[in-house]
């Protein structure tokens, strides 16, 4: 290929010899033109501009910065941005890197999704794969986030947008610990756009919980033994469900989470062997966990499976606390919601009569009562009950199930939560 130096005019670009493939302008270094071959399209060889540069010395980057073809606009403008990406070159500029990012951003721009298209790609990709429970973070979205937010493009999204219309609204209602959930899942959230190229940075990669909902403090509390008399013999009178109140006496009883008992099905109760098993999906674990939750059947217990049973025995469903209010799905066809029950507690809660509590409450007052004198359960078989996993060396040695033990301080706690008052 034939290397000439000239300097690069209409007059020598328009009269280009076949042998000469690269002319180096005599006057801008690095400034230069290349001859492309004919194609069947256009018989006429195009020739491409480029400024060839090299940042950091001998042994440093070389660049082939692409100026595009000659005839695409006057020549003279072309020597101008030369002249003028030398002066940023020198100055230390790689402005070949800076085109890139500009490229790119302005593709972002041009393509930039809503945060409502960002939501439905990171739910399929991300939470749906990685969490247990998709449908909170689907119900948290579609009630605080989409609404305030969902139209918004993501090459327009700020820091602003997001703690004012979405999590300070959160915060505003009194619900602190639900905006702090929000915050992280939207830091997930923008993350995974950045990741897919779909942003440049995440906006609120450096807002903080304490500044959000603030500082987050564990829930003490648990209800005193005549509290607990009270609000199960209060809740029948208020017009409270009789699943959420069913529900709310299998927590207490059992000392299970919310989520374990709303979604309880009748095929995990076995009454010959008096063992209700919860299995793995519904037990609090890392997704994938293989871990149950077996849990001894009482003679209460069975009183209110029976009573649940006589009153929806007629929707045909499968689950023990079946939801007669759905909008998305036939009745019966899914559990009732576990937020049911906080907000059937905190509707009710004046006419309780008793100090602010949740539904989870209930777990740490049996937990509570159980350590009480005239039960007195050993604190191993406590953690059983609950199902936490042992500590130390007692996670890794003791596999002992305890199942006597538990069922004999169940048995306890029903004699003194039945004896005391019909809940």
């Amino acid at each position: 290929m034939a290397t000439v130096k000239m300097l690069l005019s209409d007059s020598t670009l328009s009269n280009i010899p076949d042998q000469i493939k690269r002319i180096n302008d005599t006057k801008l270094s690095g400034f230069h033109a290349r001859v492309g071959k004919p194609t069947n399209t256009n018989k006429t060889a195009r020739v491409a501009l480029y400024l060839n540069y090299r940042l950091g010395g001998a042994k440093g980057k070389q660049r082939n910065y692409h100026l595009g073809y000659y005839g695409e606009r006057e020549l003279k403008q072309v020597r101008k941005e030369v002249e003028s990406l030398k002066g940023r070159i020198a100055s230390g500029e790689d402005v070949y890197e800076t085109r890139q990012q500009n490229i790119k951003q302005q593709f972002i721009e041009d393509t930039s999704p809503t945060v409502e298209a960002l939501f439905q790609e990171f739910y399929t990709r991300f939470i749906k794969v990685h969490r247990k429970d998709p449908i909170e973070v689907e119900r948290m979205f579609n009630k605080d986030v989409l609404p305030a937010i969902g139209g918004v493009k993501l090459k327009d999204i700020t820091r602003r947008d997001i703690l004012s219309k979405v999590l300070d609204p959160i915060t505003d209602r009194g619900a602190g610990t639900q905006a702090n959930k929000t915050l992280s899942i939207l830091k997930q959230m923008f993350d995974f756009a950045v990741e897919r190229d779909l942003m440049q940075g995440n906006p609120i990669s450096t807002a903080k919980k304490k500044n959000v909902g603030g500082i987050e403090k564990s829930r003490t509390r648990a209800l005193e033994f005549e509290e607990l008399i009270q609000v199960f013999e209060r809740l029948p009178k208020l017009g409270v469900s009789t699943q959420v109140i069913y529900a709310l006496k299998f927590i207490a009883l059992t000392g299970c989470r919310p989520i374990e008992v709303t979604g309880a099905q009748w095929s995990e109760f076995d009454f010959e062997k008096m063992i209700w098993t919860i299995p793995a999906e519904r037990v609090k674990q890392n997704k994938g966990g293989e871990r149950i939750h077996k849990v001894p059947i009482t003679q209460n217990m069975i009183v209110m499976l029976d009573g649940l049973r006589a009153s929806f025995s007629y929707l045909g469903s499968k689950y023990v606390f079946p939801s007669t209010s759905c909008t998305t799905n036939a009745v019966g066809e899914q559990p009732i919601d576990r937020h049911s029950l906080s907000r059937a507690v905190n509707r009710k809660q004046n006419e309780l009569g008793v100090p602010k509590f949740v539904p989870h409450d209930l777990r740490r007052t049996m937990a509570t009562r159980l350590g009480d004198d005239d039960i007195g359960a050993d604190p191993i078989v406590v953690e059983k009950i609950l199902n936490h996993q042992l500590q130390g060396m007692q996670k890794v040695y003791n596999l002992q199930e305890y199942m006597m033990d538990r069922k004999v301080a169940l048995l306890k706690w029903e004699s003194k939560l039945f004896g005391k008052a019909r809940i």
